[in-house]
């Protein structure tokens, strides 16, 4: 299967520079457009229907302009799974990175190679992330208030329980835990859990921590709540089940 690529670069340059080493390096990876400016990439997008968009931080002179793109591609529904290219790795840029809708990051001082396994894990539905990232993202979840998951239109996707199971899920709880303190069985789990994955259209835990962060919105606070330091303890089970690096 060849994984179509669309491109959004900071300048022509870097359009051009990124079309020739993904096509000549990338196994079974085919870039189909390149552009720098929103309306081109948009086009590109409507055009190639790609898999992957591999997006530049920076776009139009705006150090922020990936991240509006991306934020407009999941506002727009698109199925096209989106990469960030940061210029730098820091806590802020990966969080605000994932919340805006990213699949997977990856800076622009790394090797060639780790874009382009990045292609390939965020097109077979995974997300790129290491453990470091990871822990930043669920420090963030730490700071603010229960998510209620909701679609682009602010409707909620999953019932009051599925909504429970997602916070523990975020809180690092495996199946185990959350059973116990349900007082269900961890099948019952289990079939929460894959419905919640249908719901929302994710395939592992991670995803869907993620996907909450995303698509978040205030509720009221909760008795589920863990402490940070509880949090962390859990980070290292959760991130050595669902994270490809």
């Amino acid at each position: 299967m060849t994984i179509k690529v669309v491109i959004a670069g900071q300048t022509p340059l870097d359009c051009q520079l990124l079309f020739c080493a993904i096509n000549r390096y990338g196994r079974h990876i085919m870039v189909r457009g390149c552009a720098h400016t929103l309306k081109e990439f948009f086009k590109n997008v409507a055009e190639h229907h790609p898999d992957v968009a591999v997006i530049s931080a920076g776009l139009e002179g705006d150090s922020k302009g990936g991240f509006k793109v991306l934020r407009e591609l999941r506002a727009a529904g698109s199925t096209t799974r989106p990469i960030l290219l940061l210029d730098s790795h820091e806590p802020e840029q990966v969080i605000e990175a994932f919340s805006a809708g990213a699949k997977g990051v990856v800076c622009k001082t790394d090797p060639l190679q780790v874009l382009c396994k990045c292609i390939q894990c965020v097109c077979a539905r995974q997300v790129w992330a290491n453990s470091q990232e990871l822990e930043w993202i669920l420090e963030a979840l730490t700071k603010r208030e229960p998510v209620h998951v909701v679609n682009a239109i602010g409707a909620s996707l999953l019932t009051p329980r599925q909504e429970q199971i997602v916070c523990m899920v975020a809180e690092g709880l495996p199946n185990r835990e959350i059973a116990l303190e349900l007082q269900v069985s961890t099948h019952t789990v289990k079939n929460h859990l894959f419905r919640i994955y249908e719901k929302l259209g994710v395939s592992n835990r991670v995803e869907v921590v993620l996907y909450a962060m995303s698509r978040r919105e205030n509720s009221p606070p909760s008795s589920l709540g863990t402490s940070t330091a509880l949090q962390q303890s859990r980070l290292n089970s959760l991130t050595a089940a669902s994270f490809p690096r």
